[in-house]
C-alpha cells in the first residue's frame, strides 16, 4: 500500500486544509518550507528517496481555486512535474474540455471529482480522451454524504452505487475521500464503504483513500480494507507519520526495532 503526500493549494500557495471548510484554510507556516508548494514537493520527494521506497514518488495536489471554478495553476503543475514526481491533480475538472491543458502541464493522473464533474456522460468523455490509466474518479463525500447533487445527474446519491456506475463507465482508479475528515486526525471513517467497494469490484481496480489519516493505526485499518494507496497531508507535514516508518515497497507497518529511526 502506497502513501501519497498531499498539497492543498490556494492562490498558488500551500494551505492547511481543515474539515473541508475552505474559507478556514490558512497558509502553511512554522517550517522552512512555509507556504511554498515547490519546497514541500522537494521535501516529500527527498524523504521518499531517503526511505528507499521502490514505488515512483507521487504527489497529490488539490487546486482549490480551480475546484471553485477559477483557472487552474498550470505553470505550477509543470514546475511540480519537473521535480521527478508523478503528479495527481484535482483541478475541478467538469468536462473533457478541461483535460488537454492538464495533460500538457505534465499531470500524470487527473482526478475527476464527483463535486465538480458534470455527470456520467462527461466522465465517459474524459475517459475516452485521456484514457482510463490517466483518470481517477473521486468519490467526494462530506460527513459520508456525496457532495453536489448526484441524484440529479447520476440518478442516485448512494456512494456505493455511484462508484459502481463509474466503474461501469470504464474507471480503473477510485479515490474515496470524506472532506469533513481532512486535517482532523480522526481517521477516514470510510473503511466499511471501501471494503464493500473492494468486495464487489474487479481485482484490477486501484482503490485510494484519504482524509483524516494521523498515523500507522489508520494505515493498518485501511490496509485491512485492501486499499492500494492512501493520501496523507498534515500527518506527514508535522511528523506524526514518516516515510521511514514504512516498510520496503511503501507498504505500511513498522520496521524491525533495530532499524527504526531514532525519535
Amino acid at each position: 500500500m502506497r502513501v501519497i503526500p498531499v498539497l492543498d493549494l490556494k492562490a498558488g500557495l500551500a494551505v492547511a486544509a481543515i474539515a473541508g471548510e475552505r474559507d478556514r484554510y490558512g497558509l502553511l507556516r512554522g517550517t522552512p518550507e512555509g507556504c511554498n508548494p515547490l519546497a514541500w514537493a522537494r521535501r516529500f520527494r527527498d524523504q521518499m528517496a531517503d526511505a528507499r521506497l521502490t514505488d515512483p514518488p507521487t504527489l497529490y495536489v488539490a487546486d482549490l481555486d480551480a475546484i471553485e471554478g477559477q483557472p487552474p495553476h498550470l505553470e505550477l503543475f509543470s514546475s511540480l512535474a519537473g521535480l521527478d514526481l508523478l503528479l495527481w491533480v484535482d483541478a475541478g475538472v467538469r468536462t473533457a474540455d478541461d483535460v488537454p491543458q492538464l495533460l500538457a502541464a505534465g499531470v500524470d493522473t487527473i482526478i475527476v471529482g464527483l463535486e465538480t464533474v458534470s455527470g456520467p456522460d462527461a466522465l465517459a468523455a474524459i475517459l475516452d480522451d485521456a484514457g482510463s490509466q490517466r483518470v481517477c474518479f473521486g468519490l467526494d463525500l462530506k460527513n459520508q454524504r456525496p457532495m453536489g447533487d448526484p441524484k440529479a445527474s447520476w440518478g442516485t446519491d448512494d456512494p456505493f452505487r455511484l462508484v459502481r456506475r463509474a466503474i461501469d463507465l470504464g474507471v480503473q482508479k477510485v479515490l474515496v475521500l470524506d472532506l469533513a475528515r481532512i486535517g482532523t486526525g480522526t481517521g477516514t471513517g470510510t473503511e466499511s464503504l471501501i471494503s464493500a467497494i473492494r468486495q464487489e469490484s474487479p481485482t484490477s481496480l486501484e482503490l485510494i483513500a484519504g482524509g483524516g489519516v494521523s498515523g500507522l493505526s489508520d494505515l493498518h485499518r485501511l490496509d485491512q480494507a485492501r486499499v492500494d494507496a492512501v493520501l496523507v497531508g498534515s500527518a506527514l507535514r508535522d511528523g506524526r507519520l514518516r516515510f521511514t516508518d514504512l516498510r520496503p515497497r511503501n507498504s505500511i507497518g513498522p520496521e524491525p526495532p533495530s532499524s527504526r529511526p531514532a525519535p
